[in-house]
């Protein structure tokens, strides 16, 4: 006679008990308390992301435009100094008058052609229009540069 040996169950995992992992406590209350600024800077993530991709090109536009405004008044400023430089005997300019021209000229050849971080171009530009400003005074010209004429 043969005894039967005990039959041996297979016990199954479960599938949900294969996924569930032990975790500490602690770190699921410090997960909780730290959610708000976990979200937060993932949603900063995410937006400097759009806005580095798509920004940028607003941002090229806005600084082309802006930079040909620029360009175009020293332009206006740069060819008319050199005009009245150019004619200054012709036209009797004093001497007193041709050293403004002088400079302006010359502030409108050293104007930067590159942003950089040393050079802020709209304390530039503004120390340019005062001397033009200065200029048109004293040559009793009109003096307000208008950029109606400039469209981009």
């Amino acid at each position: 006679m043969q005894i039967d040996e005990p039959r041996k169950t297979q016990i199954m995992p479960n599938n949900l008990s294969a996924k569930v992992k032990e975790v500490d406590i602690n770190e699921v209350f410090e997960d909780i308390l730290f959610s708000e600024e976990k979200v937060i800077e993932d949603a900063y993530q995410h937006g400097y992301q759009i806005g580095t991709s798509e920004d940028s090109i607003e941002g090229y536009h806005l600084g082309y435009h802006r930079g040909a405004e620029f360009g175009s008044e020293l332009g206006y400023y740069e060819a008319l100094a050199q005009y009245y430089i150019e004619n200054a005997e012709n036209l009797r300019i004093p001497s007193k008058i041709l050293k403004p021209l002088n400079a302006l000229k010359e502030g409108c050849d050293e104007f930067p052609h590159t942003n950089s971080e040393e050079t802020d171009l709209f304390e530039a530009i503004e120390k340019l229009r005062v001397l033009y400003k200065k200029i048109a005074a004293q040559l009793k010209i009109k003096s307000d540069f208008k950029k109606e004429g400039i469209q981009f």
